[in-house]
């Protein structure tokens, strides 16, 4: 529980910033703030009833030298009433700029899914980042650091029960950021966390997307996620994917 609160103060925090902000950088032609909201849903009825939801939201400040980013994302589904899928997540980073290229960070992130067989988890992280390529049409950056992990994890045998873990790892990622043209681009951020504890239950993740702007604050972006644990809790599959086909409001 006191972790819960501690997510739920990141979020409160971040979601109160802008508006502290908005009165000191009201006079910046370039806009410090910048933020997106994804909506998706699809649903059939007839010889078929199933539906299914999404919504991606993030938001983040300029870092000058300071910045902020936080982004959050949620995906159900269900199939006659019976939900087939269930996972959110929730991250919050703190940066600070060390000059042209090196950043530092610090994160706090959180996340659940009970058909991978974890309720929670929570990792806190903290490195740098390097920027290795920045041109007209590519961006391309690196993160190295450590990261602590808390996870309450579903195990049903020999009873069912949730049991609480917690490890020390690391974090390593790559974000490569690709304009194919004057509305459109396409996004990749790979990360890497290894188990310290346990050296084969190391996870990575993989975040993809296109986004095709409409006008300046409307855009239709496709995604795909993927989830993939070396050692699965329980019974679970070690690798999730998401597809997702969303409608963005940029602000």
């Amino acid at each position: 529980m006191r972790r819960l609160l501690l997510v739920i103060g990141v979020v409160l925090g971040v979601g109160v910033m802008p508006a502290l902000a908005q009165e000191t950088e009201e006079e910046d032609k370039e806009p410090v703030w910048k933020g997106s909201l994804g909506l998706s849903w699809v649903a059939t009825s007839g010889n078929t009833d199933t539906s299914s939801a999404g919504l991606d939201f993030a938001i983040e400040r300029k870092p000058e030298p300071w910045g902020l980013a936080f982004a959050a994302r949620g995906n159900t589904a269900q199939d006659s009433g019976v939900t087939t899928a269930e996972n959110y997540f929730a991250v919050g980073r703190a940066v600070r700029t060390l000059g042209k290229r090196w950043e530092t960070f610090g994160g706090l992130q959180w996340s659940k899914d009970p058909f991978a067989n974890f309720d929670s988890q929570i990792v806190f992280s903290a490195g740098a980042t390097y920027l290795a390529v920045e041109s007209t049409r590519h961006k391309l950056t690196f993160d190295m650091g450590l990261a602590y992990t808390w996870e309450d994890q579903i195990l049903e045998d020999p009873i069912p029960r949730v049991e609480e873990i917690a490890y020390g790892g690391g974090i390593f990622g790559v974000t490569w950021e690709w304009k194919l043209g004057e509305k459109s681009k396409l996004t990749e951020r790979l990360m890497y966390y290894p188990n310290f504890d346990d050296s084969a239950d190391w996870r990575l993740t993989s975040v993809t997307a296109i986004e095709a702007a409409i006008n300046s604050w409307l855009a239709l972006r496709f995604g795909y996620d993927l989830r993939h644990r070396n050692e699965p809790i329980g019974d679970a599959d070690g690798t999730d994917t998401t597809s997702t086909a969303s409608v963005v409001f940029n602000f």
